[in-house]
């Protein structure tokens, strides 16, 4: 059983789960070698056609991927979803961008319930990821999916109109079926690669339509579908906008509010483009080809007039940065595919996460066969269970966690259902995943949960050889329970003014789960060892996990300077202090040694004495967040991305048409075009 604020609660993951998380990360890593070794393979004097580079060919793979994810979640569904078996279960490549969604659980939720079409059907039906059985389906020692049965073969097959197997090879020559947001003619020969680096797998995409003879782009198709969503509610359908339906703060559904800034939206533009409110359900389509035609197929038009619907009072100017509501629902309108979401910008970012449980040794075949592996993974579903504990008392707090923590917080993610009732239960809220922080904000944040981690545990939260903990306590008031003291659980709810109270739960009442309210929050001051990771073969998985970015090293220039007596260092016009960084980590080891030599000193603890001595004999450790390339760089060799663009909403791996605010027009930051402007790297 574990404390969690007043809770205490069965284990939320367990290892079984963990194991068989692996064991799918370790196909979807075997997946990516394969893809890019058969590109190497491909290229050569004697072939008839030159490979394609392997970044590239994996990048046109994930647009494949998601491609086919979106055929299949769209596909007829007829009565009920049936039940898990191996004959519904999806091929490795639709399973990968599946797992991708389910990490972002508050969009995947949102996009299964603000529509009744069968691509939001088929989302609910699939919010729980039956990791057990599909990793039965995977080979245990070269983690290649098992040959499927007819059954599933068909499955698949009649549902998204697709063959089951995937190719491998990427060729220049393959093509796909796409419909012209303009006149919704199909065009059925788009190619997936272009030498002009235009295809439909690559970030410039652009076709010109085979029957209205208009080039139309991603972003295109993205307003194409918000008209379509806005035409089926004018036609009566229950449509809610994206981003509109979910409380920023809780994750809950929240009508009212929706259907307030659903009525502005459609105010405004009824008002701007003199549209009739009904809408027959025959002319959905040619309706919403007009308001698409009407708004050019911009997406700066469209934020324009969210703006002016959502916040009328609120003058709107051409450097002025979207409102952050305003900014997340234009994204979820400047990509093609059902989704809310970029899933080909996801799938690549995870693919970073997936590489540093490589690096750790956790996908290999034999490792949790190991007599440490148990021991490491439980290790990591406690820390896991305090770190929720964590978040009770640090709810305004933006709290980082380290790899063996994000694993097992992957895991629950995978359980859609499941981990939006218990978070809600334990925590009052569905914490996001956000795999898109910027660097810097990754870097106070991690401080902030270790400096509160030690304050409420006592043990240091990580000892893989990074900057030791600050000897200077924290400077916010305490967040160790006293008797009578109340968790952000315990709290009053309902009305922000206080008007209302939440009926407290009676003390001992149990759960359909099994967890029970404590009668009494008690006080111990005794340290939670079982919390630390003191074994030299698992200090890596108490690093950082900072794996928003995936970035490549380039040339860059630095200019040195000074900011408050501390070397700070301006990468491609960016200003990071990586270098004060690993300086004051530095002086953090030799204030600690002069400590433990003075006979004079405070008593050096005996925690920040291991994380010195692990700080100075594993020299060939790298700091955490000191990367110059994690600060400016390309995000992605062929992501269209330059280098020194400022992070922001959804970070890297943007289309350069979709809505951004760096002088290159891509969308990882929320500035308006053109307000940012760097100089030449």
């Amino acid at each position: 059983m574990f404390s969690i604020g007043s809770f205490i609660t069965p284990p939320l993951v367990n290892f079984t789960e963990v194991q068989a998380h692996l064991k799918l990360l370790s196909a979807f890593n075997k997946l990516k070698d394969d893809i890019q070794r058969a590109a190497v393979g491909a290229s050569g004097p004697d072939q008839n056609e030159p490979g394609l580079d392997p970044e590239r060919a994996w990048v046109v793979f994930v647009n494949q991927a998601a491609h086919r994810f979106d055929k299949f979640m769209s596909g007829k569904l007829t009565g009920e979803f049936p039940r898990w078996s191996e004959e519904t279960i999806p091929p490795l490549d639709v399973i990968m961008v599946w797992h991708t969604y389910l990490l972002n659980p508050r969009t995947y939720y949102d996009d299964s319930i603000r529509r009744t079409t069968p691509f939001a059907r088929r989302l609910a039906a699939m919010e729980t990821m039956p990791l057990s059985l599909i990793a039965s389906l995977i080979d245990p020692v070269t983690f290649e999916p098992a040959v499927p049965s007819y059954q599933r073969e068909s499955y698949f097959e009649t549902t998204s109109g697709l063959p089951f197997l995937y190719s491998q090879e990427i060729t220049t020559n393959g093509v796909v079926s796409l419909t012209c947001p303009c006149c919704n003619a199909l065009n059925s020969t788009v190619p997936w690669i272009t030498t002009e680096g235009k295809g439909f797998g690559e970030p410039n995409f652009e076709h010109t339509c085979e029957e209205c003879s208009r080039k139309f782009t991603r972003s295109m198709m993205g307003v194409r579908k918000f008209c379509e969503e806005f035409t089926r509610l004018r036609a009566g359908r229950r449509v809610y906008f994206a981003e509109t339906l979910l409380d920023p703060m809780t994750g809950k559904q929240d009508t009212m509010l929706a259907d307030m800034m659903t009525l502005r939206l459609v105010r405004r533009i009824h008002a701007v483009f003199k549209i009739p409110k009904g809408c027959d359900q025959d002319n959905i389509v040619p309706e919403s080809m007009g308001l698409a035609k009407a708004l050019d197929w911009n997406t700066q038009e469209l934020s324009l007039y969210i703006h002016q619907g959502l916040r009328p009072r609120k003058k709107v100017h051409n450097f002025d940065a979207p409102l952050p509501r305003v900014q997340r629902l234009v994204s979820a309108y400047s990509n093609a595919g059902y989704a809310s979401i970029d899933l080909v910008a996801a799938v690549l970012r995870q693919g970073s996460f997936i590489k540093k449980m490589k690096d750790l040794g956790w996908l290999e075949s034999k490792y949790c066969e190991s007599s440490n592996a148990p021991a490491s993974l439980f290790r990591a579903i406690v820390r896991y269970h305090a770190f929720l504990d964590l978040m009770t008392v640090k709810d305004n707090s933006f709290l980082v966690p380290t790899l063996g923590i994000d694993l097992v917080w992957h895991t629950h993610q995978l359980s859609g259902a499941s981990y939006r009732s218990e978070t809600l239960r334990l925590l009052k809220r569905t914490p996001n995943h956000d795999d898109t922080v910027q660097p810097v904000t990754l870097q106070g944040g991690f401080d902030s949960t270790a400096a509160a981690w030690k304050q409420r545990f006592g043990v240091p939260y990580s000892i893989c050889g990074c900057m030791p903990d600050d000897v200077t306590p924290p400077k916010s008031k305490s967040i160790i329970p006293s008797k009578g003291s109340k968790s952000s659980g315990e709290k009053k709810a309902g009305s922000k003014f206080g008007f209302f109270k939440r009926q407290k739960a009676p003390a001992g009442q149990a759960y359909s789960d099994g967890s029970t309210i404590r009668s009494e929050v008690t006080v111990s001051h005794t340290p939670r060892n079982e919390l630390v990771v003191e074994e030299p073969n698992e200090m890596d998985t108490t690093h950082p996990s900072e794996h928003n970015l995936c970035l490549q090293k380039i040339p860059i220039r630095l200019t040195f300077a000074t900011k408050d007596s501390e070397p700070v260092v301006t990468v491609g016009g960016v200003e990071a202090d990586f270098v004060a960084r690993e300086l004051a980590s530095k002086e953090r080891v030799t204030s600690i040694k002069q400590g433990l030599e003075s006979t004079n000193a405070e008593p050096v603890d005996s925690w920040r004495k291991l994380q010195a001595e692990r700080k100075s004999t594993r020299t060939d450790h790298r700091e955490a967040f000191t990367t110059p390339d994690q600060l400016a760089g390309v995000y992605h060799p062929y992501w269209g991305l330059n280098a020194a663009v400022p992070f922001g909403f959804y970070g890297a791996f943007k289309y350069p048409d979709a809505v951004g605010g760096c002088s290159n027009g891509c969308a990882s930051c929320g500035a308006a075009p053109g307000l940012f402007e760097f100089p030449e790297v």
